[in-house]
């Protein structure tokens, strides 16, 4: 059975085009940065793919946390406030192209874009004069388009692909504002 299995996965190819996106039809791996979790990309030839990705977000730059406090509970007689962030989601999808990288192969750059949704969740510490405590959590959607270029490499004898990439996020809602998201990983191709 394994046997059969390597020989499904690993379909060979002649030529320049071996350990390029030629020999690939669908990838499934590993990411890790902004998101981290799980990446599937689905080749069309070796000029093309679609990529979705889904894990924990890991937003650095964060909410406006002195805005949100001012908003709710500041004119409730609760004077300071604490925070803490809590984990998140993050749901990308991309269409990329492919370029060929000479004379290496099976070295690809890739360029694309795409959209992102992504939550983030805050608990929020509250206390006032009176020795009064509340504590409250609060989870925020974000959404937007992505722009995003890496480069892939595909092992010539080996049916494993490398990558490291970077998202450029623009989010429209709940702290709009562009976002920087690298990122590298792994992927079995099938």
């Amino acid at each position: 059975m394994l046997c059969s299995f390597h020989s499904f996965a690993q379909k060979r190819s002649t030529g320049s085009d071996v350990g390029s996106s030629a020999e690939k039809n669908i990838s499934i791996g590993v990411r890790l940065g902004d998101p981290s979790g799980v990446t599937l990309k689905k080749y069309f030839g070796t000029k093309a793919a679609l990529e979705f990705n889904a894990g924990l977000s890991t937003f650095i730059s964060g909410y406006n946390h002195e805005r949100y406090y001012n908003k709710h509970h500041r004119r409730n007689g609760y004077y300071g406030y604490g925070y803490g962030n809590r984990v998140g989601l993050a749901f990308q999808a991309h269409y990329t192209r492919l370029f060929d990288i000479k004379p290496v192969t099976g070295l690809q750059w890739y360029v694309g874009g795409g959209l992102q949704l992504r939550t983030i969740s805050y608990d929020y510490y509250y206390y006032d004069d009176f020795g009064n405590y509340r504590e409250e959590r609060a989870t925020y959607a974000q959404f937007g388009v992505d722009a995003l270029g890496g480069a892939e490499y595909t092992f010539r004898d080996a049916p494993f692909s490398v990558f490291a990439d970077v998202n450029f996020f623009i989010n429209f809602v709940n702290n709009p504002g562009l976002y920087v998201q690298p990122g590298i990983g792994g992927r079995f191709n099938f």
